[in-house]
């Protein structure tokens, strides 16, 4: 199946749905993928225009963490999942500071409760671009790879975003559970990082 726009217009979608700060974006990296197995978009690029998008949505949620973050935060929480993110990346982001933001691109929310935290912490805004770099290009990796190889096997490019979106859900419901798994197994544990309380604190 031929490549419905031209392969700059598909690395813009990429890079400006990848930009977008609230919006998941794995069904357009499975099907940058899918189309790259094909031959109709270079791989690398795709990965890099998804690096790029995710690095300005991050440093957005970021600035948005920085003067409302608490409030933001505040909100998360009354979502299960938002609120198991909060817990794992406050956690972390106490002892790891901004390169928390790496693993917390495989966590389900965890990159967006990650970034808002970094910028509530006022942590430096380069230590957190410098993790965001990290995290995205690792994360537009996996899952561009994820419609390539969906791409190869199937031989048709639509089929491989057929398979490879179910992968990536199931990819991410794995990781999911082992964030589960790890919480809950943190939590047995007698000292806790304490909530967060002072968003201007260092």
């Amino acid at each position: 199946m031929q490549l419905p726009v031209n392969p700059t217009a598909a690395y813009l979608v990429v890079l400006l749905w990848t930009s977008l700060p609230f919006t998941p974006a794995e069904p357009v990296l499975v099907a940058g993928g899918s189309w790259s197995a094909e031959g109709a978009l270079w791989l690398p690029l795709v990965i890099v225009a998804s690096a790029i998008g995710s690095l300005l949505s991050d440093l957005v949620k970021y600035a948005i963490g920085w003067y409302a973050g608490p409030a933001l935060l505040a909100r998360l929480r009354r979502r299960r999942a938002g609120a198991r993110a909060a817990d794992w990346v406050e956690a972390r982001v106490r002892t790891a500071g901004a390169a928390v933001i790496v693993p917390s691109y495989f966590v389900p929310v965890g990159v967006v409760v990650s970034t808002l935290l970094c910028g509530a912490l006022r942590l430096p805004w380069r230590a957190v671009a410098r993790a965001s770099v990290l995290g995205a290009l690792l994360w537009s990796a996996v899952y561009v790879l994820i419609g390539y190889v969906g791409g190869k096997a199937t031989g048709d490019p639509l089929l491989g975003v057929i398979v490879g979106v179910p992968a990536a859900f199931i990819l991410g419901a794995l990781l999911a559970r082992r964030a589960r798994a790890r919480e809950s197994a943190e939590a047995t544990q007698p000292s806790r990082a304490a909530p967060l309380s002072d968003p201007g604190s260092p």
